[in-house]
Parts: C-alpha cells; sequence; structure tokens
C-alpha cells in the first residue's frame, strides 16, 4: 500500500510541477512559484521543481529566496552545471560578483562547452575590474559560439574602454550585423 501512495504522490507533484512549468513559460511567476512549492511539499527531493522555483523567484526579483533554492539543489547535487551558472547569475544580481565567479568556474568545469557560462562569468570578472579575465572568456564564448551579438558587444566594449578602439569597434560592428541592436547606438557615438 505504501508504494500506491508513493506513486500517487509522485504524480500529484507531477501535476504540480507540470502546473507551475506551464505558469512559468506564460511568465504568471507567483502562481508557477505556488505550483512549484505544492510539488515540493509533495516529493522534497524533486530537483526540477526547486530549480524552476528558483528561476521564477530570480525573475520575481526575490533573489535571496532564489539562492537558497539553488543552494539546496547543490547540496544535494554538486553536478548540476545548471545550478552552479544560475545559482552564480542570483550572486551577481546580489552584488556577490566573487561568488558569482567561483560558480561559474563550477559550472564551467563541469560543462565546459556551454559559451553563456563563459558570458556570465565575463560579466562578473568585468564587474570586478578584471578586464583581461573577461576578454578571455569572452574570446572563448565567441568560440564557442561566433553568432552571440551581445558576446562581441561585450568583448568590444572592454576592448574599446582598454584603449583598442579599431578592435573594440569591429567587435561592435559584428554585434550589430549578428542583431543586436544596442551596438548601433554606440558605433554611431564612437566608430566613425
Amino acid at each position: 500500500m505504501i508504494s500506491v501512495l508513493t506513486a500517487t504522490a509522485q504524480t500529484t507533484a507531477l501535476d504540480w510541477y507540470n502546473q507551475g512549468t506551464s505558469k512559468g513559460l506564460s511568465e504568471e511567476y507567483m502562481s508557477a512559484i505556488d505550483c512549484f512549492t505544492k510539488a515540493l511539499h509533495l516529493q522534497p527531493d524533486f530537483e526540477d521543481a526547486l530549480y524552476n522555483r528558483g528561476l521564477c523567484l530570480y525573475r520575481k526579483k526575490q533573489y535571496k529566496q532564489a539562492l537558497l533554492d539553488f543552494t539546496t539543489i547543490l547540496q544535494k547535487n554538486m553536478e548540476s552545471a545548471r545550478a552552479f551558472n544560475q545559482r552564480g547569475l542570483t550572486r551577481s544580481a546580489l552584488g556577490d560578483h566573487n561568488g558569482a565567479v567561483a560558480d561559474f568556474t563550477d559550472a564551467i568545469t563541469l560543462q565546459s562547452n556551454d559559451p553563456m557560462f563563459y558570458y556570465n562569468r565575463s560579466l562578473s570578472t568585468y564587474s570586478l575590474g578584471l578586464f583581461a579575465e573577461a576578454l578571455a572568456d569572452l574570446n572563448v564564448c565567441i568560440e564557442l559560439d561566433p553568432k552571440l551579438g551581445k558576446a562581441h558587444y561585450k568583448r568590444g566594449i572592454i576592448q574599446y574602454v582598454s584603449g583598442s578602439k579599431e578592435a573594440g569597434c569591429i567587435d561592435l560592428g559584428k554585434s550589430a550585423e549578428l542583431g543586436y541592436t544596442e551596438a548601433f547606438d554606440i558605433i554611431r557615438i564612437y566608430c566613425r
């Protein structure tokens, strides 16, 4: 009888999870958070529900609560590159750029072929004033995904402010060519 109850609880948890996912995709984040919380009450080890609740909390700028969800995942599963990455974004939003760099580094160690992990780490190292490290990460990011316009944009900005105006303008131009609209105004002002 216990296994039947467990299967029913898991099905119900999955139902709440599916409802939460639907609400989250519709940007109804508070409703999604409620659904994921109900799923977690029924199945506390439901990692995807915890992760998605953390994402919704992050989107609602409830960073401290989101940080708790991602940290809880990592206490149980140190192999979750996505949780390290998202916790890094959350730490960055809270102003903890050193903690964010550590999390992005762990994500990269686990999954070195994801360009966004390098991009995200570059934003934190840039915020710390570590321009060489930010450029190195952006170089890898662009090597992994040459069509990522925002990576070209950020690399162009860093190069420009570091004194490499020509290289910066080339990257800004590439960013605009890839459709990253923020580059157009910068090019008009600084790259004539």
